[in-house]
């Protein structure tokens, strides 16, 4: 059953009469917050590989891939949360580790809890997985989500350069161990 949140928002199951609409929010929201840092070029590659009918549309149907999104009143998407296997570069990862791979909210509705409401998806998403760590990338100059992580208990382990095209960014490698 979908929950409400605070601010006229329902938090749901993502369903494949959505794709057309998350692959349009992925995009619009790494653009929003992104594109003026790479070259057309670059940007193009990585939003044809990684925001794109053809990567999200076989997520949908995978048992490992939780994907959340948050629908205004006017039915359109304006935030979402893609958890999966562990894909991220970790050292000696515990067993059953997964990874946060996205959380993204669309810039109106940012500053209303929308992202902390989607991380305790998943969190609860990892309970119920029986996962021991929780992992995610954030971009170096992303203080703002960084800020975030850090209010949930995540920590600092490692930095990794993350391919946007031919383009490199400095990421960090966070972590989010059970206690």
């Amino acid at each position: 059953m979908p929950e409400q949140a605070a601010f006229s928002l329902v938090v749901r199951e993502v369903g494949p009469d959505d794709l057309d609409a998350l692959v349009a929010l992925s995009r619009k929201t790494f653009c929003d917050k992104f594109a003026h840092l790479y070259r057309h070029e670059d940007l193009e590659a990585f939003l044809d590989e990684s925001h794109s009918h053809a990567f999200f549309g076989p997520l949908l149907t995978r048992d490992d891939v939780f994907i959340r999104v948050a629908e205004t009143e006017e039915g359109k998407l304006g935030a979402y949360l893609l958890c999966g296997p562990l894909s991220l570069p970790a050292t000696d990862p515990a067993p059953g580790a997964v990874e946060l791979k996205r959380l993204y909210v669309d810039g109106p509705l940012q500053g209303r809890g929308l992202g902390s409401r989607l991380a305790k998806e998943a969190f609860a998403w990892a309970d119920a997985n029986k996962a021991p760590e929780i992992y995610l990338s954030v971009f170096s100059e992303n203080h703002g989500a960084q800020r975030l992580y850090d209010r949930m208990g995540f920590e600092e382990v490692d930095e990794f350069w993350f391919p946007v095209g031919e383009h490199r960014d400095l990421e960090f490698l966070m972590r989010w161990r059970r206690r």
